[in-house]
């Protein structure tokens, strides 16, 4: 069995959020989703999952075994990034579709057919589950809706949005309405796994990336640098962005722009066993832009892709992709 362990890439960069405080209006967290997830089910192998992650779109092909004698039917869910409005709403971070409950435009088929799963969302404060409220008043679940949201608390009455703020959804003071509230929605269906075969269920999404300015003096920080496995190598490959970008600017406070695409892998703890075969493909779409993740075993297959395979698969920690590149637009920031 292999246990993939965290790794320094020396021919690739690494880096994350820059939390600084002169950074941080310009700075986006990223918001986590990745695979699928049940209840666990000795009987069901994951024999291979294929899963691809580039800078505005993630697929992932599962390749199924029921090894049982019979037929299982199980619940499968596809967990959306939970949002905390508190923390978020008047952030820079922005989602793939605000206009939608399915923000991250998720799909789903099962053996080729398109499937149409239900959407579970939910709301709380603290542990307080305040949904109900919310769609009282005709107020989206999801907080980082905003234009939705501005039209729904412009149209309460005086009585409706003080019952809002004495519940503590929304702030009383002048300014920004944002929802104080959390948000957590999830994709989820009853999926059959056929007796003795293979089942292939593929899905895909629009990542919630952070985005982020880097600047020379993070560099020099070994907490950060040893935190996110940015190596000599690595900060070569930056300095040298930086003093492109310095003659650029002629030397007024140069910085680069970066965004993070995360993927939680390791919700396929939940499948019997380790992963059979796991395949990982990274694409960073233009060849001048600079990709890292800690991993072991990369190796650059194109222009502008990464591959990264291992069988008997059991994953130790979740993917953090950093994109960098001195060009905004390569990196899908307008």
């Amino acid at each position: 069995m292999i246990r993939t362990p965290r790794f320094v890439l020396a021919a690739l960069l690494s880096a994350t959020l820059i939390s600084s405080p002169a950074l941080a209006n310009d700075s986006a967290a990223e918001l986590d989703a990745g695979g699928l997830v049940l209840v666990k089910d000795p009987d069901i192998a994951l024999t291979r999952e294929d899963l691809r992650i580039g800078l505005d779109r993630i697929t992932v092909r599962y390749v199924f075994r029921n090894r049982s004698g019979n037929p299982r039917t199980v619940r499968v869910a596809f967990p959306l990034p939970p949002i905390d409005g508190a923390e978020l709403v008047t952030s820079a971070q922005s989602l793939p579709n605000e206009s939608s409950a399915n923000f991250v435009g998720f799909t789903v088929t099962a053996d080729g057919t398109t499937l149409t799963p239900q959407l579970e969302e939910r709301a709380f404060l603290g542990t307080r589950e305040v949904g109900d409220l919310l769609r009282k008043h005709a107020i989206p679940l999801n907080p980082m809706r905003r234009d939705d949201l501005g039209k729904a608390l412009a149209k309460l009455t005086p009585a409706a949005k003080a019952e809002l703020v004495a519940a503590g959804l929304v702030l009383a003071e002048e300014g920004p309405d944002g929802g104080q509230w959390r948000s957590e929605a999830k994709f989820h269906w009853e999926q059959v796994f056929p007796a003795g075969r293979d089942l292939v269920i593929e899905h895909a999404y629009r990542p919630v990336k952070g985005s982020l300015l880097i600047e020379r003096t993070i560099l020099d920080d070994r907490a950060f640098r040893a935190r996110h496995c940015l190596d000599d190598a690595g900060v070569a490959g930056i300095r040298r962005l930086l003093a492109a970008k310095d003659r650029e600017t002629k030397g007024r406070d140069a910085t680069i722009h970066a965004v993070v695409v995360p993927y939680i892998v390791t919700t396929a703890r939940n499948w019997a066993g380790s992963i059979g075969t796991f395949a990982l493909t990274i694409d960073k779409g233009t060849p001048k832009t600079l990709v890292s993740l800690c991993r072991s075993g990369i190796a650059k297959t194109g222009p502008t892709t990464f591959a990264f395979t291992a069988t008997d698969y059991v994953p130790d920690s979740d993917l953090r992709v950093l994109f960098v590149s001195p060009d905004a637009e390569a990196l899908g920031i307008r």
